[in-house]
C-alpha cells in the first residue's frame, strides 16, 4: 500500500497585503478570485505547482473550473490576470506552473506525520514532570 502524503499551502502573512492579491481583490468580483487562486494553489500542491490540462474540457480554463467548481468565466479572468502578473506561466500546450507555489508548499509523509505528534506528545508528557 502506498505511503499517503500530506501537503499544506504556507500563506505569509503579508500575503493579503501583496500587491497582486490587493490588486487582484479590487477588481469587481475580486474576491471571488482571489479564492480561485487559492484554489489553484491547493490543486496544484502534490504537482510542485504545475498544474496539467487533460483535454476532458475545451479549453484550460473550462477544465481548471471543473476540477475547482468554479464558474468557467470566473476561473479565466482569473487565468489571464495570474498571467499577466506572472504568477502563472504557460510551460507547453498542456502544462502551466504557478511560480510561487514551489515555496508555499509543504508535505510530509502519514509516518512522518506520526512521528512529529508522537514526539509532541512525549515532550509535553515530559515537561509535566
Amino acid at each position: 500500500m502506498a505511503e499517503k502524503m500530506y501537503y499544506w499551502l504556507k500563506l505569509s502573512v503579508d500575503f493579503f497585503n501583496s500587491r497582486d492579491v490587493k490588486k487582484l481583490r479590487k477588481i469587481a468580483g475580486g474576491d471571488t478570485f482571489t479564492v480561485i487562486y487559492l484554489k489553484l494553489l491547493l490543486l496544484s500542491l502534490k504537482d510542485e505547482g504545475y498544474l496539467y490540462y487533460e483535454g476532458v474540457e475545451p479549453t484550460f480554463a473550462e477544465e481548471m473550473a471543473l476540477a475547482i467548481d468554479e464558474d468557467e468565466e470566473n476561473v479565466e479572468v482569473t487565468l489571464n490576470y495570474l498571467e499577466q502578473r506572472g504568477l502563472l506561466e504557460r510551460k507547453t500546450l498542456d502544462e502551466y506552473l504557478l511560480t510561487v507555489c514551489a515555496e508555499m508548499t509543504g508535505s510530509e509523509t502519514a509516518a512522518a506525520r506520526r512521528m512529529r505528534r508522537t514526539r509532541t506528545k512525549q515532550a509535553l508528557c515530559g515537561n509535566e514532570k
